[in-house]
């Protein structure tokens, strides 16, 4: 089925034909063209200069002025400012605004379309005491309490919590393992080594776009009775979106690589090199391992198999690649680039690293849908698995289309023996009232019932507050779970939400 618009398809992506000077980067200024360059080649070269060339096609009319006037603050601060040879502002508006569509095109959709295959019984999560405005941005399913079975993990970052319950027990019992600012995301390790699991936590220190500096990584050091105590390890950064412990200079110690993503002009990834001899006084030495804000995730893996610990990272903003930072052993890294979005208006969300079609190495199952910036849902939105065909890049499959989607992750849920992969839907502005709103699913999972092939199936719509989600077998009974976590963005009536998570157990079993 079609749904309505909301907001076309991407017009071809327009290519520089004058003889111009490569125009550098955005903050060394700019090269003068040869000749007398037209005004098309103009803009095309001012609008490519830090990024790919966005299509008009991306975004619709109404939009570009505003998208126009933040380019131009972002890169020069004023027009007067701008080399000779640069349009002007109102050339590069007319250049957008003549060729965009009025709004963009609908998706299909799959609402009622549900699956024979798999039976879920939802179970929400709530906490008591307080306003029912989560504010969830992890969700996480994962072994803290126990070897044997998973814990929910929860990051809050309305009330600047982490919370850790275990699902297995009834009544869900649910405790707060310690504060931060603005907790995002959450990993579970023995930092020093001494026996007891603690929690790297990424803390945003900021929840609203900005570049502001009070972002930071903190220690939650576990004892023996399951208890922590919360230790800054690193302070005064961008917004830290995600950080993971690895040994990537083989000294013995855990190092931790860090997601800044900041914003616009602040942010990087980080290298905290671990210089610790007792780890009451925890040292940490920052190295900037790349310079460009937007990081999102950095998963840490050896993706060539040679020993060392290298990792991955999804750099969003007007980035959008995807990064593999390979490890000499030494803790020096050689990147290379395994996926770039046809656009800078692309809006990743996440990446998982996953054997996607059973040939022994790891593929990357990544998801885009961020569109926080306009509030309009993209019709380029979706889900993509890039395969690991031995080199660099890797291929891409887009497997579908989804709109807002910000998170994916990849499992065999129905047990036939292939993965399959369940998403969900981050639009929280869109209201009953939005048009076609019944139209707009908040979770859908795709089965794979050929290699390389899915079929999609819908699980929940309208529900359209889910930033994120997490598959593992929570109840131990041998097949694979679900956890979403909700977050609303405002603190209307309208906004209140029944649930901070939902666990959807996997009844096949």
């Amino acid at each position: 089925m079609q749904s309505p618009a909301i907001q076309p398809a991407l017009p071809r992506c327009l290519t520089l034909l004058g003889a111009l000077l490569f125009l550098g980067s955005c903050e060394r200024g700019v090269a003068p063209p040869v000749g007398v360059p037209t005004s098309e080649e103009r803009v095309e070269v001012f609008c490519s200069a830090c990024h790919l060339l966005p299509p008009p096609g991306t975004l619709p009319r109404g939009m570009w002025e505003r998208k126009i006037d933040e380019m131009y603050e972002l890169t020069r601060g004023s027009e007067k400012e701008l080399p000779q040879g640069l349009p002007p502002r109102q050339e590069v508006v007319s250049y957008y605004t003549s060729r965009a569509p009025l709004e963009l095109p609908g998706l299909s959709h799959t609402v009622g379309k549900g699956s024979e295959s798999l039976d879920f019984e939802a179970v929400g999560v709530r906490i008591s005491g307080l306003e029912s405005y989560p504010g969830v941005s992890s969700a996480r399913l994962v072994h803290l309490s126990r070897d044997d079975r998973l814990d929910l993990l929860i990051c809050e970052m309305r009330f600047g919590m982490v919370l850790a319950a275990r699902p297995y027990l009834e009544p869900l019992d649910i405790r707060v393992l310690g504060r931060g600012s603005n907790p995002c995301t959450a990993e579970v390790v023995d930092l020093d080594r001494d026996g007891h699991r603690d929690l790297l936590v990424s803390d945003l220190g900021t929840v609203t776009p900005s570049d502001a500096e009070n972002g930071s990584v903190l220690w939650f050091r576990g004892d023996a009775e399951g208890d922590f105590k919360v230790i800054p390890l690193a302070a005064g950064l961008g917004r830290v979106a995600h950080c993971q412990a690895a040994d990537f200079d083989s000294d013995g110690d855990l190092d931790i690589v860090v997601a800044v993503f900041g914003w616009r002009k602040v942010g990087n990834i980080l290298l905290l090199d671990n210089e610790t001899t007792d780890y009451s006084t925890p040292r940490f030495v920052p190295h900037v391992l790349d310079p460009r804000p937007g990081a999102i995730h950095v998963p840490v893996v050896d993706l060539d198999g040679d020993g060392d610990q290298d990792f991955v990272a999804l750099i969003s903003q007007h980035h959008e690649t995807i990064v593999a930072f390979l490890n000499d052993g030494s803790g020096e890294f050689r990147k290379e680039t395994i996926f770039r979005a046809p656009h800078p208006n692309w809006g990743s969300t996440g990446i998982q690293l996953v054997d996607m079609d059973g040939d022994g190495d790891l593929d990357i199952l990544s998801s885009n849908g961020d569109s926080l910036d306009d509030f309009i849902p993209k019709p380029y939105h979706g889900i993509q698995w890039l395969e690991n065909s031995g080199g660099f890049p890797f291929r891409p499959h887009a497997l579908t289309k989804l709109y807002g989607c910000n998170a994916a992750k990849a499992a065999d849920i129905d047990g036939d023996g292939d993965v399959d992969v369940f998403a969900s839907v981050f639009l929280p502005y869109i209201r009953k009232e939005t048009p076609g709103s019944e139209f707009m699913e908040s979770l859908i999972w795709l089965e794979q019932v050929r290699p390389g092939h899915f079929e999609r199936y819908s699980l929940e719509k309208f529900t359209t507050f889910h930033p994120t989600l997490d598959l593992g077998d929570y109840d131990g009974d041998g097949d694979v779970d679900l956890v979403v976590g909700n977050m609303t963005m405002a603190r209307r009536k309208e906004d209140t939400l029944a649930h901070w998570a939902v666990l959807w157990r996997n009844q096949e079993r």
